[in-house]
């Protein structure tokens, strides 16, 4: 996954813990496609000022997925609906309660 769709997908899901801030220079970053001189001029401080906020912000996002995991969750729980559709369609008892079995390993998980 790129650096990019990874912070943007990390954003959504921890936006609401960085300060206000932060979640807005990200969405202006990543969202708006703004440049770092483009932010500064808009919010009225310097080039190294939004990209130090911008910094920190993505630091405090990776730190949030590596100790909460969430995203990485949400993924595997994805993957694994999606094979159980898939075992469902092929009537395939053995899959389905194995898939069930992985599904509420990675909900007891944490």
């Amino acid at each position: 996954m790129s650096k990019n769709l990874l912070i943007c997908d990390l954003l959504a899901l921890y936006g609401p813990l960085l300060t206000e801030k932060q979640a807005h220079l990200l969405e202006l970053y990543y969202f708006d496609d703004l440049s770092l001189s483009e932010i500064a001029e808009n919010e009225g401080g310097s080039r190294q000022g939004a990209m130090d906020v911008i910094k920190r912000a993505e630091k405090e996002l990776l730190y949030m997925e590596e100790k909460l995991g969430l995203l990485n969750r949400n993924k595997v729980q994805a993957e694994i609906v999606l094979a159980l559709k898939n075992a469902v369609s092929e009537n395939s008892v053995d899959k389905i309660s194995d898939l069930i079995k992985r599904l509420e390993q990675s909900l007891e998980d944490n």
